[in-house]
């Protein structure tokens, strides 16, 4: 894994029909990906042979939505370092509040 986070690009910020395209292209690649392991596992359960097209079908989908994945995460907007976060939003109890138990 790299260890240093690719700035996000900035320069270019997604609109709001840019980001309902990638939603769209998201949702299909989600749909055709699940439908291509069906499809293409079918021969483990009916006795046959594995359709080896709709694997590979489901592999490039897989590749599409990780692709995806990892460039939203890479503009996902990120806390500051400077700004604490308080255990309670973190969902973590108060330790003086669990002893008491």
């Amino acid at each position: 894994m790299n260890t240093q986070q690719k700035a996000p690009n900035l320069a270019n910020p997604p609109t709001a029909g840019r980001r309902g395209w990638e939603a769209l292209l998201f949702l299909v690649a989600s749909v055709l990906g699940v439908y291509s392991l069906g499809q293409g596992l079918t021969g483990l359960f009916t006795g046959q042979t594995l359709n080896l097209g709709w694997l590979a079908v489901a592999g490039i989908t897989l590749f599409v939505l990780t692709a995806q994945m990892g460039r939203v995460h890479d503009a996902w907007p990120h806390r500051s370092a400077q700004s604490p976060v308080a255990s309670h939003e973190l969902g973590h109890e108060d330790p003086r509040q669990s002893e008491s138990r």
